[in-house]
């Protein structure tokens, strides 16, 4: 008896679709079919597109094994399954087409077909812009609590605790209830007197080690203070002007159903997108002391460890043109390598780190991913995928060919002209064979639908490029470098006011020059 996994989920969202009843509603299903559940995963009132589903994830695990304990999953439609629709279709694709699991949504139609897999696409889509409309309404809802004065939502900051005001009933009688901050009477002094004392240039540390000392609980509730906690309360300092503030932090990114770090790599969004409503609650500290840590900040006055590594980007691209040796980045320049080696020191100079970076990286977007080298390489792309037939062709005729030496194997055992035994070993590799072959044009036929960008889509990538390269992480930056650049020459400085050359070969692009003076800053000029 085969068999299968039930995934239930319920959703904040759509609480009238329960995981008992999805539950009840499949078992039907797999009971007519004839079939034994192995286990049900059922992740109970989780969004799809945010938190974690740890049952989702055991079940994927499950399945992905070579001995998976199950051949298919049932589940009550695509939402259920996820609402982010590119995530959705990989999961679908490794399922079926790498593990040879079944995937089966009882309330999508079913026409065996090639339909089945465009119904579920569109179906995805809307899953998603469902997701996405429903993330828009509950903003706009949070951001009107805020304009009249009231808590988004979330824990109360150190200091702080929520206070319930009642605004209203339902239509069972059951009050509207919606939370402001007032002062904690156990935590407040103590944030206080954390602003009081850091307004005076006495470092966090030093500060920390005191509260300890004094048995103070951290606000996570342990004894021990970290600088991150100390680094929160700083970053909350509006709030602690008694103001209320909304949409501060960009979106977590996601990878494998787990948190990974913030949207363009930074956690909090640029001021101007905030939004604040004044005089919301009790403030806790002064506009003096607020003005002296907020400058504290802009001057970076903070306990950096010593040990701090700087990401430099340009390491193991950039050499020096005089005498041939890797620059390399030291405190924030690059410099020549060769003063560590015996003999005479080379004269060529220093670069800042910013200066060089700046340059190669508006050398990148403004010189080579332009408009039109951009469209004429996806041009190349798309005459080369035209109709399928370059790369997609001779593999279908390959597969044709297969399944005809796989048939009369077949057709000489039904004739009882050759035994099992000597048949067996044959179709099994064929098997493997043909298994191969479907992956490939699976892959050729998703490389082909990459290419459908039209002249706008380019347009609007290439102006965001700018914007992605200076949110990036330094380690993206250094990946971006690497890729596309093979060696990043750099000429002495000359003249008064100087310049210097750096000159570029690219991996895939013609030889170039940057131009880094002063004080015009950079000057891209044709190759040499």
């Amino acid at each position: 008896m085969k068999k299968v996994a039930i995934y239930v989920r319920s959703s904040k969202d759509l609480h009238n679709v329960s995981c008992k009843a999805q539950e009840e509603q499949i078992r039907k299903v797999v009971k007519e079919k004839g079939e034994q559940v192995y286990r049900v995963f059922c992740d109970k009132a989780l969004s799809s597109t945010r938190d974690i589903r740890p049952e989702f994830d055991e079940m994927l695990g499950l399945a992905m094994t070579k001995q998976s304990p199950f051949s298919k999953i049932y589940c009550l439609d695509t939402s259920r399954f996820g609402r982010d629709q590119h995530q959705t279709q990989s999961y679908l694709w490794a399922l079926r087409k790498k593990h040879g699991i079944e995937i089966i949504f009882i309330n999508m139609p079913q026409t065996n077909t090639y339909l089945d897999p465009v119904f579920e696409t569109i179906m995805s889509a809307f899953d998603e812009l469902h997701s996405q409309q429903s993330k828009v309404k509950g903003v706009a809802g949070m951001k009107q609590n805020v304009k009249s004065g009231y808590r988004a939502g979330g824990k109360a900051p150190y200091g702080y605790r929520l206070k319930e005001i009642e605004v209203g009933k339902h239509r069972t009688g059951n009050p509207i209830t919606k939370t402001i901050l007032e002062p904690d009477q156990d935590t407040a002094q103590i944030a206080k007197e954390y602003f009081e004392r850091r307004a005076k240039y006495e470092s966090r540390k030093s500060i920390l080690e005191d509260f300890y000392s004094r048995g103070i609980p951290s606000p996570s509730g342990n004894s021990h203070w970290g600088i991150p906690s100390a680094k929160s309360i700083e970053d909350n300092i509006e709030v602690y002007l008694g103001h209320t503030v909304f949409n501060r932090h960009n979106e977590r990114i996601k990878e494998k159903g787990k948190a990974n770090g913030y949207l363009h790599g930074k956690k909090y969004k640029p001021k101007e997108e905030w939004v604040i409503k004044k005089n919301t609650h009790e403030p806790l500290i002064t506009e003096d002391i607020a003005s002296i840590i907020l400058e504290m900040k802009k001057k970076r006055i903070r306990e950096t460890p010593s040990t701090a590594k700087r990401v430099y980007a340009l390491s193991g691209t950039i050499k020096c043109s005089e005498c041939g040796t890797n620059y390399v980045g030291d405190r924030g320049i690059y410099r020549c390598n060769s003063g560590t080696k015996p003999g005479d020191k080379c004269p060529n100079n220093d670069i800042s780190q910013k200066t060089a970076e700046d340059a190669i990286f508006t050398l990148l977007s403004q010189k080579i991913l332009n408009f039109k080298n951009v469209k004429g390489v996806i041009d190349r792309l798309k005459q080369r995928f035209q109709n399928g037939k370059s790369d997609i062709q001779p593999l279908e005729k390959n597969l044709a060919k297969i399944e005809k030496r796989q048939q009369k194997y077949m057709d000489l055992y039904s004739m009882g002209l050759v035994e099992i035994e000597a048949v067996e070993p044959k179709l099994a590799s064929i098997k493997e064979q043909k298994k191969a072959i479907t992956e490939e044009i699976e892959n050729q036929k998703a490389v082909q639908g990459t290419f459908e960008v039209s002249d706008d889509d380019i347009r609007s990538v290439i102006e965001n490029f700018s914007e992605e390269v200076s949110h990036a992480d330094p380690k993206t930056r250094k990946s971006a470098i690497l890729a596309l650049f093979e060696q990043i020459k750099i000429f002495p400085k000359e003249g008064e006011p100087w310049e210097r050359i750096l000159e570029i070969k690219g991996s895939c692009l013609p030889l170039t020059r940057v131009s880094v003076a002063s004080p015009r800053g950079f000057e891209p000029l044709l190759p040499a």
